[in-house]
């Protein structure tokens, strides 16, 4: 992954780095399980659809951020036709310095330029003053209330946001199944 700036520098995270984009995990969301499949993502460096990246600016980690995609047999799956993003953080020492825009609108160009799906989708929650809420509000144009589900009380009010990646409208998710269930996630911390 690049940068359309050319301020941030991207570095794929795999089995050496791995504890270190964890150790931001743990940092941002305390106390929040990793899901199996982030774990996998390593050993497989050729999936392209997912991946995690650390950020850094000028040589000083400042995140993470990262993509994935649903399975055939998953609720969420959409016959390829979408990428998430996956957790995606500014470590707090950083944050209101424009990184959390950048690093998102990196994640967006990335996925267009894998040129394998036609959708960029984020599932977040919701909750007054919430600054990602806010940048997602700025560079996604399609946000959806999700209610499909009975999500765990800790995390109502959720969104999904969505913005297409080429010349297509953007479809709208539709309140679609996600087995959001009572799973631990990643989420979203600027």
């Amino acid at each position: 992954m690049q940068s359309q700036t050319g301020e941030l520098t991207y570095q794929k995270v795999d089995t050496n780095n791995l504890r270190l984009a964890l150790d931001i995990q743990h940092r941002i969301w305390p106390g929040e399980g990793v899901d199996e499949d982030y774990l996998e993502k390593p050993l497989h460096p050729e999936d392209n659809s997912n991946a995690s990246w650390l950020v850094y600016y000028q040589g000083r980690l400042v995140g993470l951020t990262g993509v994935f995609t649903f399975d055939p047999d998953e609720a969420g799956y959409d016959n390829g036709e979408s990428v998430w993003m996956d957790w995606f953080a500014i470590l707090p020492e950083f944050r209101r310095r424009h990184f959390g825009r950048q690093v998102l609108q990196d994640t967006i160009n990335y996925c267009r330029q894998l040129g394998t799906h036609k959708f960029f989708r984020i599932d977040t929650t919701y909750f007054p003053g919430r600054p990602a809420v806010s940048l997602y509000d700025q560079v996604i144009p399609l946000r959806e209330e999700y209610t499909a589900e009975d999500t765990p009380a800790k995390k109502q009010n959720y969104l999904i946001y969505s913005c297409s990646l080429g010349d297509y409208p953007i479809k709208p998710w539709d309140n679609r199944l996600l087995d959001i269930g009572d799973e631990s996630e990643g989420g979203t911390i600027l």
